[in-house]
């Protein structure tokens, strides 16, 4: 697999992340560690309750302060068409739907499924958390600076889909892709074959894994 050019299932989440991180580097790559950006709590009407858990602008917070939580809340409505909204909890059953509706995409450095037919794996990335009111950086090295570590090896039993993963080339984070349960992940991968899911047990991904962040918490009515 050529990988010069590469760029930079499970219905619902299993365990509550644990939302009073400040915001800390670690020793490996400078990669900072921040709260979920959001707060995701599954109705009985199938929709969800979405609340932002930082502001927009938390990679300019000083690392000294946490993030500060958002009072607003806001009801999302998913349309029953195009997503299965017949199960409360499948959030990341959508995020992994929205993604697979890209599959194929074409890839094009610096281009955005938002304003392109095409799209580079941040760009994807970024695309697909923001139909879900989830704002992420646009580059991968950004990206990887917000969420919650989830783990630093490519430990499958830690995942969890919708996870972001994040992996080196060269002495930085060059390339993401949105972990899908069962040791794959979809991402868009190069020019010659777009938006794809890549089986991660794979000396490239595995030599190269930096990070997986977490960027939603889900949690359940009692």
């Amino acid at each position: 697999m050529k990988t010069s050019r590469t760029c930079s299932s499970r219905n619902r989440f299993q365990d509550v992340v644990e939302s009073s991180m400040v915001p800390t580097y670690s020793q490996r790559s400078a990669v900072a560690e921040t709260r979920p950006l959001m707060e995701v709590t599954p109705q009985r009407d199938g929709r969800f309750l979405l609340e932002p858990l930082a502001p927009p602008n938390t990679l300019n917070t000083p690392l000294t302060q946490p993030p500060k939580k958002e009072n607003k809340s806001e009801r999302i409505p998913l349309n029953p068409p195009k997503y299965n909204t017949s199960e409360p909890g499948n959030l990341p059953e959508l995020v992994l739907n929205r993604a697979k509706a890209y599959l194929n995409a074409p890839y094009a450095r610096g281009a955005s499924l938002k304003n392109s037919l095409s799209t580079d794996c941040s760009g994807f990335v970024q695309f697909i958390y923001h139909g879900f009111k989830i704002d992420l950086p646009r580059s991968s090295a950004e990206q990887a600076q917000v969420g919650k570590v989830v783990t630093r090896k490519m430990d499958f039993s830690k995942l969890l889909p919708g996870d972001l993963l994040f992996f080196r080339r060269g002495s930085h984070v060059g390339h993401a892709g949105i972990y899908m349960g069962e040791g794959k992940m979809i991402h868009a991968s190069t020019h010659r074959y777009g938006v794809i899911i890549s089986e991660l047990r794979q000396s490239y991904y595995e030599g190269n894994f930096e990070v997986a962040k977490r960027v939603i918490e889900v949690e359940y009515p009692k």
